[in-house]
């Protein structure tokens, strides 16, 4: 099979060529629907999977496989070689090639795609429009349950240092030396509308880039890369910048930090607990 090339997306039509392969890991990764630009429900979305998803494809629980469900927060990542079982337990070892998509907002798919490029696993790309783009294109359906794939050998972490966490973005909060980029609706950015967690706002010194800006509504693909790359850098934020992207829960982040990495930013983190654990302490300023 032909690795996913360097752009990290593939298109529908390279996935329709390649269903068939015998290296291919296709995954539904969706975690719950979308309920507004950069927000979504979070919960195991199986019975969605179930109705309808890509011929082949397997279903990933995010929430519950993929996340440290002790920590009290929303989305938490595992610990390396957790993260590396729990990919093996289903069927992601070195030598496969893997593909994951959404039904909804991208952030479940580039969340999977975060995770595993944090366990240095390179062979992962996201399926450019998911599944809405494939059905619109009338492009063939499968229903009902999918058997695991066979467990593989388990990767080998090599961190990548892909998240920050608490201490890192309290630090930029008060003294700069990165950009901190708010992934949600302008709404949540503004404080128009209260987060999730019951405050309003973002963190000091943020910008506003919401995840929802980057997909072409029409198809649901991702807007070219030109395109974005004008977007970015008309917000200030330039290839050699240091980024910390958040939002809610660590996945809307997940797709602006995808999408710098696709176009060539090395410095790009993900502030893993996000609003969902810098809202739990009053003591730690929202700006509205």
């Amino acid at each position: 099979m032909t690795e996913p090339g360097p752009s990290l997306l593939v298109s529908t039509e390279w996935l329709a060529q390649h269903l068939a392969d015998p290296a291919l890991r296709l995954f539904d990764a969706t975690a719950g629907a979308a309920v507004a630009p950069g927000a979504a429900e979070a919960e195991p979305a199986y019975a969605v999977f179930e109705t309808a998803h890509i011929p082949g494809a397997r279903y990933l629980d995010l929430k519950n496989d993929f996340s440290d469900t002790s920590t009290g927060l929303d989305f938490t990542r595992l610990p390396p070689e957790a993260a590396a079982a729990a990919f093996a337990k289903a069927g992601v070892g070195p030598e496969a090639t893997v593909v994951v998509y959404s039904t909804s907002t991208y952030g479940w798919a580039t969340r999977m795609w975060w995770l595993l490029n944090d366990l240095g696993f390179r062979r992962v790309a996201v399926l450019d429009g998911g599944l809405a783009k494939w059905v619109a294109e009338g492009r063939p359906i499968a229903s009902g349950p999918q058997a695991a794939y066979p467990a593989a050998t388990a990767l080998v972490p090599a961190a990548q240092h892909l998240f920050a966490d608490l201490p890192e973005v309290s630090a930029v909060a008060a003294d700069g030396g990165a950009i901190l980029v708010n992934a949600l609706s302008p709404d949540h950015f503004s404080g128009a509308v209260a987060g999730p967690h019951g405050r309003r706002g973002h963190i000091p010194g943020s910008i506003s880039l919401p995840a929802g800006s980057l997909v072409t509504a029409s198809d649901n693909s991702l807007k070219p890369l030109e395109v974005l790359k004008a977007e970015f850098a008309a917000r200030g934020i330039s290839p050699d910048a240091d980024v910390i992207a958040y939002c809610g829960s660590g996945i809307a982040a997940t797709l602006d930090g995808f999408v710098l990495k696709a176009l060539g930013h090395d410095k790009v983190r993900v502030y893993d607990g996000s609003l969902s654990e810098w809202s739990k302490d009053p003591q730690r300023p929202l700006e509205a």
